[in-house]
């Protein structure tokens, strides 16, 4: 039993990794759990795809607005650049960065908390829009460049519930959000420049994307983990534009991803 717990989590930090070569990178859902009116939480993590910096305030007793953002560049925080090498000799660890890639995307919401009106068990839904800029470019030591850029805007609703208390927020969270993509490739041969290639498509995406969380401390500070899953439902248009893209990793999702860091909570209500 023991060799299959270690099999199963081995497997999915291989594809929480692995999977990290794509244009969209979905944040880590927001699951604040608030309790009551002037209730402010902010949330900076480490994540398999980004960091991520998240802020939450109770406006009332029950209406909160949320904002996000999450921020990937090169080799720091993308697995993407640790798997171009090609080489025989290269290793899983190789980081070598032939290309350059970056990735933003923002996100604002507002949303209905503490449903129950409970000081412990709570449940939220919130809804909103996100933005997003992914763009990179690869040469894979050879003589042909490839380039790559993404623009979309996203919708979702999320509703979290579990948790909470001064020593621990435990519960989970599940997030719909469509996408509507602005898409743009191309590619330069160095030697022979009839053979450059360009092309551009719109295509749209729908997500599902369930997460659970744990943070643990005391009071005001909490150290925090999540644990989430994006399983992308694709148009038509998006599949047959996979068969166009020279290299279609780039008009895929994450599927497993995962975040460690720290949350500080205060209410500015209180004296």
């Amino acid at each position: 039993m023991r060799k299959q717990w270690l099999c199963m989590i081995g497997a999915c930090c291989v594809l929480a990794l692995s999977s990290c070569s794509s244009m969209y990178i979905p944040s880590m859902v927001n699951a604040p759990l608030l309790a009551e009116q002037g209730d402010l939480q902010g949330e900076l993590s480490l994540t398999t795809n980004a960091v991520q910096f998240g802020f939450d305030y109770a406006i009332t007793d029950h209406l909160a607005a949320m904002a996000e953002t999450n921020i990937s560049y090169g080799n720091f925080t993308n697995a993407y650049d640790i798997y171009t090498s090609k080489d025989e000799d290269s290793t899983l660890l190789d980081l070598t960065n032939w290309g350059k890639f970056n990735n933003r995307h923002i996100e604002l919401g507002v949303g209905y908390f503490n449903m129950f009106n409970n000081n412990h068990f709570k449940m939220e839904a919130f809804g909103g829009l996100g933005f997003c800029h992914a763009d990179d470019e690869n040469d894979y030591h050879t003589d042909v460049l490839e380039k790559y850029d993404s623009k979309y805007t996203m919708i979702f609703g999320q509703l979290n519930t579990g948790f909470s208390s001064k020593f621990c927020d435990f519960g989970l969270a599940f997030r719909v959000a469509p996408t509507f993509h602005n898409f743009h490739w191309e590619t330069h041969s160095a030697t022979d420049p009839t053979q450059d290639t360009y092309g551009k498509a719109t295509f749209s995406m729908l997500h599902l994307e369930p997460l659970i969380f744990l943070r643990a401390g005391y009071d005001h500070f909490k150290v925090s983990a999540k644990v989430g899953l994006s399983f992308p439902i694709e148009s038509n248009a998006l599949q047959d534009l996979n068969d166009q893209v020279p290299n279609s990793m780039y008009t895929k999702s994450t599927l497993v991803h995962m975040s460690i860091g720290a949350t500080l909570f205060f209410n500015t209500k209180q004296k």
